[in-house]
């Protein structure tokens, strides 16, 4: 008898030691899931609840955090006064792995004054850090490509259709400009948050009248920056998204940034209306003479360059 309850408690023994380290390994694999997401690497495995809560937690510690990076922000941020009065922030979570972003961007017509910037919290949740675009810059500023809508003299929600593939979330975004009333542009981007921002042009369109003429002269381009006609142009931009899976839309509140004595408060607000799984749908429309239309009457009449 005692031979036999000491082979069952040796038994018993091993298979918790064995179940302990196989738990140990399902978490550690999930935990280099969440990783790789940001990484832009699928590795097999389910994101279960506890390493969700893991990832997602102490958010309004977070929040307290960098509302106490303020004068960090407007340092780094800034290249000139110009820009910090326009300026326009929000706080998300565009890559849904626990860690806030946040946008800081601004806009004065022209693209040459189009700053953006994007700071997330550190992996080890230690320090803000500024995220570099594609191009290895830490600031895009070259063109209209940014985030809020510039038809608008107010902070507002935006909402950005989002796609999901290979495990990274991408966000359609239009870009627009206006350089008086003869000279406008429309671009639109795929934007995608890791370790670094992912940009891709999916399509543009400028629109130029020449002084006293009633003909709207349309140049159209294409994900590859060549000039393409109208066929081409809406044939690209309209299957630029097969093989992405369509999600939810995503709202974004904006809000001003050189206002100091409540940046705390709005950043609060602002993470409080981020909402990834909205039902609302992006107004964004591939038609450029949506955008254009507007601001010429009836007499006058597009004429796309070849």
């Amino acid at each position: 008898m005692k031979r036999l309850l000491f082979f069952t408690t040796i038994t018993l023994s091993v298979l918790l030691l064995t179940s302990c380290g196989f738990f140990g390994e399902l978490y550690n694999s999930e935990e280099t899931e969440v990783q790789s997401i940001d990484e832009g690497v699928t590795v097999p495995g389910i994101i279960t609840e506890v390493t969700q809560t893991a990832a997602f937690s102490d958010v309004d510690s977070q929040l307290t955090f960098i509302s106490g990076k303020y004068a960090d922000l407007c340092d780094t941020y800034m290249r000139d006064d110009t820009f910090y009065p326009n300026a326009r922030c929000a706080v998300t979570d565009f890559n849904h792995n626990g860690r806030l972003e946040v946008i800081i961007t601004t806009y004065t017509n022209s693209a040459l004054s189009s700053c953006t910037a994007v700071y997330e919290i550190s992996e080890d949740y230690t320090d803000l850090v500024k995220l570099k675009f594609a191009d290895g810059s830490t600031i895009d500023s070259l063109d209209a490509g940014d985030f809020y809508d510039w038809r608008t003299d107010h902070a507002n929600i935006e909402v950005y259709d989002c796609y999901l593939k290979d495990g990274r979330y991408y966000y359609l975004i239009d870009g627009y400009e206006t350089l008086g009333w003869a000279d406008h542009y429309i671009v639109f981007y795929s934007y995608t948050f890791g370790k670094t921002i992912g940009r891709d042009m999916i399509g543009n369109a400028s629109v130029h009248i020449p002084e006293g003429e009633y003909t709207i002269m349309t140049q159209l381009g294409n994900s590859s920056h060549n000039r393409v006609n109208e066929e081409e142009y809406f044939e690209n931009v309209n299957s630029y998204w097969d093989g992405y899976e369509k999600q939810k839309s995503c709202e974004v509140k904006w809000f001003i940034f050189s206002d100091e004595a409540g940046f705390a408060d709005n950043l609060k607000d602002s993470w409080k209306a981020f909402n990834p799984d909205s039902d609302k749908s992006s107004d964004v429309n591939f038609d450029f003479r949506t955008y254009f239309r507007s601001f010429y009457g009836d007499e006058y009449e597009f004429e796309v360059q070849e």
